[in-house]
């Protein structure tokens, strides 16, 4: 994206092969470069009604599937969209919010990585998906996440559960902290990974469920606040030859397809990521409400 920019306004910063294919890919999408000495990308939204997206995390199905869900309203409504992809990184994601602020945009739609929010944006029409930017007075679509731990204890503790593990990624980011702190209010015993994209999600969760199988004092049942952490959980569990439910029960807050595949299927609470990619998207055309919560449900199967 930032080459795109340089080759439409400082044209002398750009190799002259590279330069030539963005300003014919611009003239072929209708954009014109400014003068020099101007800084913006004008795009003319009469023409070509584009709508800005940032996701976190394409490894993440969870991610991938809001997408998803926004391209297809907007190729309904023959919207481009124009993606930026933050990878859980601050830094990225100011740079492709600075990017953005060169185009004119219908509207933005950002899944927050959860650092302050420091630039100010032009788009005037803003959801987050997700996560909130917890500084602004952004529209949001949100899940409900009390809701979908207390879904996970609570099932858990019908089957006769009392030692229950939570495994949470890094309390920085809003849909962590929200789920680590409701776990904590039913006394789970609670473990905060330091990470927050999804291989490294993955790598220490292998790590955590290591540790936590090697105790004499194991828990009996382990709730995970993701899919990258899920997965990890379950490698680890694998390696080791704990069988579900047998000897170790499991809840995913997240219902990726691979839940199915397992030998023992994950019972997972579904975080219906199209659901929440359509309400953001449908947010963008109204000025109320404010916040809508999603509400998630739970898929029972023979991990637990």
């Amino acid at each position: 994206m930032a080459t795109v920019s340089r080759a439409l306004t400082r044209p002398e910063m750009v190799a002259a092969n590279t330069r030539e294919r963005v300003l014919a890919k611009a003239r072929a999408l209708g954009l014109k470069p400014e003068p020099k000495g101007k800084s913006k990308v004008t795009v003319p939204v009469d023409e070509n009604k584009c709508l800005g997206v940032i996701v976190a995390d394409l490894n993440n199905p969870f991610s991938a599937g809001v997408l998803n869900a926004i391209s297809q309203r907007a190729h309904e409504d023959g919207v481009r969209i124009i993606l930026g992809v933050s990878n859980e990184s601050a830094v990225v994601e100011r740079q492709l919010l600075t990017d953005f602020n060169q185009c004119d945009l219908l509207g933005l739609i950002a899944m927050p990585v959860g650092a302050p929010l420091t630039i100010n944006l032009n788009c005037r029409n803003v959801v987050t998906v997700d996560r909130p930017w917890e500084d602004k007075d952004y529209k949001c679509a949100l899940l409900d996440n009390a809701q979908a731990v207390a879904i996970a204890y609570e099932h858990l503790r019908a089957r006769g559960h009392e030692r229950i593990a939570f495994l949470s990624g890094k309390s920085s980011l809003y849909t962590f902290r929200e789920r680590l702190n409701a776990a904590k209010s039913y006394g789970l015993e609670c473990f905060e990974l330091d990470a927050l994209e999804y291989s490294e999600l993955y790598n220490q969760a292998i790590m955590r469920a290591d540790i936590l199988l090697k105790r004499s004092d194991r828990p009996s049942a382990i709730i995970t606040a993701n899919n990258a952490i899920t997965s990890g959980v379950v490698y680890a569990l694998t390696q080791r030859n704990v069988q579900m439910p047998q000897d170790m029960a499991l809840v995913s807050i997240g219902d990726p397809d691979w839940c199915r595949f397992f030998p023992a299927p994950i019972t997972a609470v579904k975080t219906p990521d199209m659901e929440l990619g359509y309400c953001a998207y449908d947010m963008l055309k109204k000025s109320e409400p404010r916040i809508q919560l999603i509400e998630p449900s739970l898929e029972i199967r023979s991990s637990s």
